[in-house]
């Protein structure tokens, strides 16, 4: 009976341990992938980890991202230094944004279409600061990262001022400027030429498709920036 029991403990302490070693294992494997991955192929990973997870009731919009495409994950230091007399494009989002998540494949679309070979990406999912008003005072909920408030002064010019309201519907202004996203910025040489918030005007619901009208009015937003930055379309002297 000994011999069993003794036998019994064995099995299961090696089923423990391959349990152990196969979880171990995976947890390698994905870190592995992680580090290995280029930035396009993070850049899929991360928008795509969203597809079929819900937030308000509604599903996110389903994304199929291209592995090679020209998505760059940036810095506010790299960021200073295209402003400084560079020329790119700068979008700032993040994948659990539904907006942006509307947006990303038509810029991905019309970047291709012009040969751009670099996206400046910054995750602003972690950056930014919130705020909250309690009892007629306005509370600071999360201060923002110290690159957050960098880009904040470097797009100070740009950026619409931070309201937040009261649930009598009161503004509070919160003494700063805001990254409202997805926000593309189209930077040549050094200075921005143009900026795109959020998708198109008639869209109102992020968890819905943009329709073939909306798509082309967002392509041709982008379209004509990027050529702009680009400098490779002929006008009338031309």
């Amino acid at each position: 009976m000994k011999k069993n029991y003794k036998f019994i403990i064995l099995i299961i302490s090696a089923l423990v341990l391959i349990g152990f070693v196969a979880f171990t294992f995976d947890d390698v494997k994905e870190e592995f992938v992680k580090m290995t991955e280029t930035d396009g192929e993070r850049f899929k990973r991360e928008y795509e980890a969203i597809n079929g997870k819900e937030a308000y009731g509604m599903k996110y919009p389903s994304l199929e991202i291209d592995k090679e495409n020209p998505i760059k994950y940036s810095n506010a230091e790299e960021i200073e230094s295209i402003l400084s007399g560079r020329s790119g494009i700068i979008y700032l989002g993040y994948p659990n944004c539904p907006w942006c998540r509307t947006a990303v494949p038509v810029l991905l679309h019309a970047a291709s279409d012009a040969g751009v070979d670099k996206i400046y990406y910054i995750d602003m999912g972690e950056e930014r600061s919130s705020y909250k008003v309690e009892e007629g005072k306005l509370v600071l909920e999360k201060k923002g990262t110290d690159q957050y408030y960098k880009l904040l002064e470097l797009f100070h010019d740009y950026l619409e001022e931070y309201f937040v309201q009261d649930e009598e519907g009161y503004d509070y202004f919160t003494g700063e400027r805001r990254i409202y996203v997805p926000i593309v910025f189209f930077v040549k040489e050094g200075e921005i030429i143009g900026l795109h918030l959020d998708t198109v005007e008639s869209q109102k619901n992020p968890f819905q498709a943009l329709n073939e009208e909306q798509y082309e009015e967002l392509y041709g937003i982008y379209t004509d920036y990027i050529h702009d930055m680009l400098g490779d379309l002929c006008d009338e002297r031309c």
